[in-house]
């Protein structure tokens, strides 16, 4: 081969050349790049090839291989076409073509070619160029993600560190309680598990009881007979009632108070009603729901004949006050919720209320079990008790001594005791449909806590008793309406007595205490009344027992034909009495005045609904029947009296 001249050079050799050059760069490439190039069918320009100016590992003096179906990337510098080549088909790959590897021609001289200066990187738009190095090369596929790891800073701006997240302190953490904490918290959650189980078994118990009490209709607080409705708004009025006291039909079962409770709870007044006082109760509602007409009455029938609702509205017609809560009691089954108790604690004070029962208990602090109860509770005699204030104050006392024993600590912490009394309590209380256990508890409470002044006691002013009206064969207590109206207008304006009624209850308690004391002062001589005109044999006499003694009547008439006088019906009285009463019609005075001297301290009272009859109502005070002569006065006695025993003074007795 001559100087000067180029050797040609074969498509085989080309290729070889081509083939070592592609293979080194592959190689590099794949050993700088974590993830391989997806495997490219057609034949076209690399990338890396085209921009082989930018990279570290490209050689000018190489020349890349060039694939079918790209286009050439913008900015990018094309290779020179060697000398003396011709135009042809881009070159194959041996490996791509199948050809047998050609081996290498030895190198010929370099060929003087012009130089080429590589374009600068083109930068694409959108992507920001990646510190320290040239324009971005990234695809949008490979933009960092969360995924991919945090996104690295900016140059040249500090990022602040992130503060420290402080970790909640766990169980483990801490260090274990010594042996003494742990044994107090065991004690500490032994107790409030045993307070739970406490208060959970008395709710249970209250809501069970306060479903079994019999509720009724019974209120009528906006009734037209309530009077200055405004000063009631904050005191409480308590109409409680006692049915069935023992040894009592009729009317003398009930037993009534009107129990009225100031706004600060500080005082408390507490007024009886008797039961056989003549009242006008209003139209009201019975049980059945049926309307009941006004009507005149007793006023124990407003209960047993109409109903609680018709007391209540005879109540208010009466005293013009708002009765806010009605207390039904069963007084036979008072005795029983005292022994499911254990007994109740009392202070009895002697008093004519303490005297007129069948056994009262001895003076000062002592223990009453349900018997001793019963006695207590029970009069002596029906006669001495004729307005029904002294067991109208007996069952008060009672009731009150029961209610604050049941809300004793002992009681409360006591379950079978406690679950007793309520179940027996339950089927004896009946109230409205607005009171609740709690309201009874504040009324127990407040007459308990409450002492001397503060609880004041009085019986509605009576103007005549055994009183019998025309067409009737009941006896009556008359009111007086005046002295009546002025104590209920003093408890309405200021929950207190009228001061009159107060000093004469202690001008009464003094004189009975001087009485006591005091020795009887000698009888003198006086003239005695008109001579007896009517012998004992013209006298025909009815004889009614108004006691609670049986058989009584019968005794008596029985005396009264051995004296002579004729006997004519004999029976019980239908009402009460205080004392024994010979009662007569026009035109039998004098009669009636032989009768009352055989009789000693009966009194004399006319009556227009008798006809001209005579009638000895047996009441308290009766000893016996004596004889009676025409002529001698009235009063004149054939039977000396028995020497009276003068009483030795009883010692005070406190509470």
């Amino acid at each position: 081969m001559e100087a000067g001249t180029v050797e040609p050079v074969t498509v085989e050799q080309l290729l070889a050349r081509q083939g070592d050059a592609v293979g080194r760069r592959r190689a590099t490439r794949r050993a700088a790049e974590p993830r391989p190039e997806p495997e490219v069918r057609d034949r076209r320009v690399p990338v890396a090839s085209a921009l082989g100016a930018t990279r570290r590992d490209s050689r000018p003096d190489e020349v890349p291989a060039v694939r079918a179906g790209l286009p050439p990337v913008p900015g990018a510098a094309r290779p020179a076409p060697e000398v003396g080549a011709r135009p042809g088909p881009p070159p194959v790959p041996a490996a791509q073509a199948g050809l047998p590897p050609v081996p290498a021609a030895p190198a010929a001289p370099p060929v003087a070619q012009p130089s080429v200066q590589p374009a600068p990187p083109t930068v694409q738009p959108g992507l920001p160029p990646v510190p320290g190095s040239g324009a971005s090369l990234w695809a949008p596929a490979e933009r960092p993600t969360r995924r991919s790891g945090p996104i690295p800073p900016l140059p040249g701006l500090a990022v602040p560190p992130a503060p420290p997240v402080e970790r909640p302190r766990r169980a483990k953490d801490r260090p274990p309680p010594s042996p003494g904490r742990r044994r107090a918290m065991r004690v500490a959650t032994a107790l409030v598990a045993l307070l739970g189980v406490v208060v959970l078994y008395h709710l249970a118990l209250y809501f069970y009881v306060d479903q079994r009490i019999d509720r009724v209709d019974a209120l009528a607080t906006d009734g037209p007979e309530v009077l200055a409705a405004e000063l009631q708004d904050a005191a409480d009025t308590y109409l409680v009632v006692g049915s069935g006291v023992p040894g009592q039909t009729g009317a003398a079962s009930v037993a009534t108070l009107v129990a009225s409770v100031s706004p600060d709870g500080d005082r408390a007044v507490l007024i009886s009603v008797p039961p056989t006082a003549m009242v006008d109760t209003p139209v009201c509602r019975t049980p059945d729901g049926d309307l009941r007409n006004p009507v005149t009455e007793a006023f124990a029938s407003s209960l047993l004949d109409g109903g609680p609702a018709c007391m209540v509205r005879a109540v208010q017609q009466l005293s013009g006050l708002r009765i806010d809560h009605y207390l039904g009691v069963d007084l036979a089954g008072l005795p029983p919720m005292v022994d499911a108790l254990g007994g109740i604690p009392v202070c009895i004070i002697p008093s004519q209320a303490t005297a007129a029962a069948a056994e009262p208990p001895p003076a000062g602090p002592s223990e009453l079990s349900g018997e001793a109860a019963a006695g207590f509770l029970a009069p002596g005699d029906a006669g001495t008790d004729v307005t029904g204030a002294a067991v109208a104050e007996r069952a008060q006392r009672l009731l009150t001594s029961t209610l604050r024993g049941a809300l004793s600590t002992d009681t409360l912490l006591n379950p079978v005791a406690l679950a007793t009394f309520l179940n027996r309590a339950s089927n004896s209380l009946t109230v409205d449909e607005q009171t609740t256990l709690g309201d009874l508890r504040v009324l127990a409470s407040t007459l308990g806590d409450l002492s001397g002044d503060a609880v004041q006691r009085a019986g509605l002013p009576v103007a005549q008793v055994g009183y019998v009206p025309v067409g009737t064969d009941e006896a009556y207590v008359v009111l007086d309406r005046q002295a009546t109206r002025s104590l209920f207008d003093e408890v309405i304006d200021g929950t207190r007595l009228p001061a009159d009624v107060v000093e004469a209850q202690r001008a009464a308690q003094v004189a009975a205490s001087q009485a006591a004391e005091a020795p009887e002062p000698a009888a003198e001589e006086a003239a005695g009344p008109a001579p007896l005109v009517t012998a004992p044999g013209e006298v025909t006499v009815d004889v009614l027992n108004g006691t609670a003694t049986t058989g009584l009547a019968s005794t008596v008439a029985d005396a009264l034909r051995a004296q002579g006088f004729g006997v004519g019906t004999v029976g019980n009285e239908a009402g009460t009495v205080n004392e024994t009463v010979v009662r007569f019609g026009p035109g039998a005075e004098e009669q009636a005045r032989t009768l009352a001297a055989a009789v000693p301290n009966s009194v004399l009272r006319p009556s227009d609904a008798i006809g001209a009859a005579v009638q000895l109502v047996i009441g308290p005070g009766y000893s016996t029947v004596v004889p009676v002569q025409v002529g001698a006065p009235a009063g004149a006695e054939v039977a000396p009296e028995p020497a009276a025993v003068e009483p030795e003074p009883a010692e005070p007795v406190s509470c």
